[in-house]
């Protein structure tokens, strides 16, 4: 009785979750392995890994999509336009455990569809890498909601509160 069920590929609403994610994160990563056909496996596609006996995506590695090399990163050489994340996109990614999603111009989250929304659906996310983006102060509130981080990355963005902000932001959680 489930109708997402499936033993060959991964379940279809999450495969057509990622088409819809997939133009947000093209410009410099054509994402070639992500193709609009109908049972098509995105278990197997760049940047996805799901479980092995559910097939719901676990890991979503979408790094680096905006700049070349993250290694040339500079706040003041950015030449992309910031943009705004609906984090509300990964909603259908209930055993979704780490998520990478540095280097890629995020300015910030879009009032009432941030992070937070994402706290009781999203309440196997161990990993969270938001490094190398334009996020500011505004984030934290929305991130503080998301009980279940053990590993959050916000190093390289634009915060504006105290010294150790500024720098590398790296939270381990045991």
């Amino acid at each position: 009785g489930c109708r997402w069920c499936t033993t060959d590929a991964c379940l279809e609403h999450e495969r057509i979750t990622l088409l819809h994610l997939k133009p947000f994160f093209v410009y410099r990563n054509p994402l070639q392995s992500w193709v609009e056909v109908k049972g098509s496996d995105c278990c197997k596609w760049e940047g996805v890994e799901c479980n092995t006996t559910t097939r719901r995506l676990i890991q979503l590695s979408l790094i680096s999509t905006k700049w070349e090399d993250n290694r040339e990163y500079s706040m003041d050489n950015r030449n992309l336009i910031a943009w705004y994340l609906n984090a509300s996109m990964f909603l259908p990614f209930e055993e979704l455990k780490r998520l990478y999603l540095s280097g890629n111009a995020i300015g910030g989250n879009l009032e009432n569809e941030g992070f937070g929304k994402l706290s009781f659906t999203l309440s196997n996310l161990e990993i969270l890498d938001l490094s190398y983006n334009y996020l500011n102060d505004s984030i934290l509130l929305s991130l503080s909601e998301l009980s279940s981080l053990r590993y959050l990355d916000l190093s390289y963005n634009q915060f504006e509160g105290s010294s150790h902000l500024r720098g590398k932001l790296s939270l381990v959680w045991c």
